[in-house]
């Protein structure tokens, strides 16, 4: 045992020190290559908004400014994968290994960084494969005749640094899986890998075995098998590519998987109306960090803080002007609240209220458009995201009123919980609205744009984010520092996105060839049950997951298979994806996960978590009444949308 001891001492120190001379040539070149990545962000947003302004205003657009936005998507995704390895920014769910001890969760994350490595290996090999196609075949663009080949170079490389970066993880958790653990311990890591081994290789020697099941229950089979695995803490998107590899390679078989993954990568980070992600997520961080939303909660103060629980109510009003603009509900959390809470706890304010409503109106930020949520649904289901975001917006107004009279009863039951605020004259009120005239501007260009059809959603996602800019710089106050910082978490944000989305298009092409959405769907419509009763069960399995899966990684996994199954029982795919959204927001607020609740006990560091989920409860319950008015009355959702035809 005491040579077993020795062994795995000597072991830990050499893996240590293989991590940190990989680690740092490895984080620096990672560091280099974001640089440029954020850099064709920039090109991406002035191109578009050029483009649009050539076009509406001289009738000269840009020839094949489609062309040159996805070679900068490709560059901007795969150049910002490693970056955000390297700072843990890829979404994991650690429910369960958190609670672990540190050995044992070092031996699981040994095994789960070893497939991490295997299946970004796997990507960059094919990507380099499906390049050197192109290069023979000399494929181009349609317009400006660019070779292709070059950009899914590109994707391979970003591929390869990203499976080093994972080596790294892979060598420091392996250091300390041996390190002063008993023979059984380092005899079990061996084990587990020879089961990874012998799991991630099914498809191969099953059939050999005579093991046949229909591609339906395969399909099943994997979903059941993702559930598991999302919670062994591998990033998600990768955990859905893996998932996918198997099944495609167990129905399909091996050649057209490899085929799969060498193209989807590439054609994923470079389709064009995935670029409505990073550029509205740009908007959102110039207005964040240049602190254009820091005049909406005075002036929200000037004209509701003489009523009971003011400061709260000035605090949600304050909430939705940042999200029509920001897309984010992370983002409209971590403003508001430290704008926020040190008023109301200044005033005296019950910390239970004071941070539940900001908490709670921090979610406003997926709902009122624009929304990055409501933008991936739409591309996931091929529906208009314009009328998505139009769609959202009576639902987003209502679910504010609903905040407000929640803030109003629990102050006039009980003052104390809220005191009131001080009054403002008229001339005041009107004077602080200047305070929001840059907000105001930015909605208008936006979502006016839209609905007048002077632009698509993905335009206006590039005009937002220079109008954001320029107004920011005018104001003087986006200074160098804000403006890198704006694009460097633009780019962990849109890594971090694209790789679920990468996933869930190789687990899209599983599900695909098994057939599932469609039994699934047809069984739906054929069930002697009223759809509401299905529409009802799927609510309740959102609301499940949602408290333990984040809202963007739920929408991608489960709409692709539930999606089917809703069209075919008549309901409408623009209303449907309000309620999933509204749904999805709730799962924001609700323990274990509740990432807003995080976000604020971050700010309100004094302040237990059970008093702001305490807090949290009578919003709660405001979301779940608007989630019932909305299947009560869908004409909330649809009636803009409608307009629009």
């Amino acid at each position: 045992m005491t040579m077993a001891i020795q062994v795995g001492k000597r072991a830990g120190m050499w893996l240590n020190k293989a991590a940190q001379f990989l680690g740092s040539p490895v984080n620096r070149v990672s560091q280099i290559i974001n640089g440029v990545g954020t850099a064709a962000l920039v090109l991406m947003m002035l191109l578009t908004a050029a483009d649009v302004t050539l076009r509406y205003l001289f009738n000269r657009p840009i020839v094949g400014s489609y062309e040159l936005v996805q070679a900068m998507m490709a560059i901007l995704v795969a150049f910002g994968l490693a970056y955000t390895g390297v700072h843990k920014g890829h979404i994991t769910i650690d429910l369960i290994t958190s609670k672990f001890s540190t050995r044992v969760r070092a031996f699981i994350n040994s095994i789960t960084w070893i497939i991490s490595v295997g299946v970004f290996a796997l990507i960059a090999w094919r990507s380099i494969w499906h390049a050197e196609g192109l290069k023979a075949s000399g494929a181009t663009t349609s317009a400006l005749y660019i070779p292709l080949y070059p950009f899914v170079y590109v994707v391979a490389f970003g591929s390869a640094i990203l499976c080093l970066v994972f080596i790294v993880e892979l060598l420091n958790h392996l250091a300390q899986a041996v390190t002063k653990v008993r023979w059984w311990s380092q005899t079990g890591l061996l084990l587990g890998i020879l089961l990874v081994a012998a799991v991630s290789t099914v498809p191969i020697w099953a059939g050999k075995l005579g093991w046949q099941i229909s591609p339906s229950a395969a399909g099943l089979f994997g979903i059941v098998l993702l559930i598991v695995l999302l919670f062994s803490g591998m990033p998600i998107g990768i955990v859905m590519a893996l998932v996918g590899l198997l099944g495609m390679a167990y129905i399909t078989g091996v050649g057209p998987t490899l085929t799969t993954i060498g193209t989807s990568p590439y054609t994923t980070a470079s389709l064009y109306g995935f670029s409505v992600i990073p550029l509205f997520v740009l908007m959102g961080f110039f207005c964040f960090y240049s602190r254009l939303t820091g005049g909406l909660y005075r002036t929200a103060y000037r004209w509701l803080g003489n009523l009971p629980g003011g400061l709260a109510i000035a605090t949600i009003g304050a909430c939705a002007g940042f999200a029509a603009v920001s897309g984010s509900s992370t983002a409209c959390a971590a403003t508001m609240g430290a704008v926020a809470l040190p008023e109301m706890k200044r005033y005296n304010y019950d910390p239970a209220l004071a941070t539940g409503c900001t908490a709670a109106g921090g979610g406003l930020g997926i709902l009122i458009p624009p929304s990055i949520i409501l933008a991936i649904y739409g591309i996931l289901t091929e529906q208009s995201i314009g009328k998505l975001f139009i769609a959202g917006f009576i639902p987003g107004i209502l679910e504010a009123i609903l905040f407000i009279l929640v803030i109003y009863i629990l102050c006039r039951r009980n003052p104390l919980m809220g005191p009131l605020g001080e009054s403002s004259s008229l001339k005041a009120k009107i004077v602080s609205l200047k305070d929001t005239w840059s907000i105001i501007v930015l909605f208008l260009l936006v979502i006016g744009g839209i609905y007048a059809g002077v632009f698509t959603p993905t335009e206006a996602a590039g005009v937002g984010a220079f109008g954001a800019f320029v107004i920011a710089l005018s104001m003087r106050q986006l200074g160098w520092k804000e403006f890198v910082d704006s694009l460097v978490e633009t780019s962990k944000t849109t890594a971090m996105v694209f790789l679920i989305l990468i996933g869930a298009n190789i687990f899209g092409y599983f599900l695909a060839v098994s057939r599932l959405p469609a039994v699934m769907s047809d069984y739906a419509s054929a069930m002697a049950v009223n759809r509401y009763i299905v529409l009802g069960c799927i609510i309740l399995l959102y609301l499940f997951f949602g408290c333990i899966i984040s809202s963007i990684a739920l929408i991608i996994l489960t709409v692709p298979i539930l999606f089917p199954v809703i069209t075919a029982l008549g309901f409408d795919p623009i209303w449907f994806g309000i309620i999933i959204v509204m749904v999805v927001e709730i799962g924001q607020l609700t323990p274990p996960v509740g990432i807003n609740v995080f976000v604020i006990q971050g700010v309100a560091k004094d302040v237990p978590m059970y008093t702001i989920f305490r807090g949290i409860v009578p919003f709660f319950v405001a979301e779940l009444v608007l989630v019932a008015l909305l299947v009560a009355f869908p004409q909330i959702a649809t009636i803009l949308p409608d307009m629009m035809r």
